[in-house]
């Protein structure tokens, strides 16, 4: 029987994805802090570019970028809300509250590229 931990789950999760058409990228090719999980440019690039459509300002970008920073739970929990948050999306309610609210997608389901990671180097 096979042995299922961290590290088998992590393959087949990155297994299902490049399934679907999504290309990883190993972690030590990516310039960032070894802390910093969140890729907070190539976060802000992708919803400033798939939501420019809905005229999304820099500060409500700042305030998604804020909104996962701020998810302070038990690392269980934290996984829980971060993986929901992924696979739903959630409504940015809007600072002028004349424009319509936005559903935020954190990852682009339908077109892959559209997710891809800019900030990396060789190995």
């Amino acid at each position: 029987m096979l042995k299922f931990n961290e590290h088998t789950l992590e393959t087949a999760v990155m297994e299902l994805f490049q399934d679907e058409g999504y290309i990883d990228t190993n972690g030590k090719q990516i310039s960032r802090s070894l802390s910093e999980v969140l890729l907070t440019d190539d976060l802000k690039k992708y919803l400033h570019d798939r939501y420019a459509n809905e005229k999304i300002t820099d500060s409500e970008i700042n305030s998604i970028i804020l909104k996962l920073h701020s998810i302070s739970e038990t690392i269980y929990e934290a996984n829980k809300v971060v993986y929901q948050l992924l696979c739903d999306g959630f409504i940015l309610n809007r600072e002028d509250r004349t424009q319509k609210d936005i559903y935020i997608n954190l990852i682009d389901f339908d077109i892959p590229e559209n997710n891809n990671i800019q900030d990396c180097e060789p190995i």
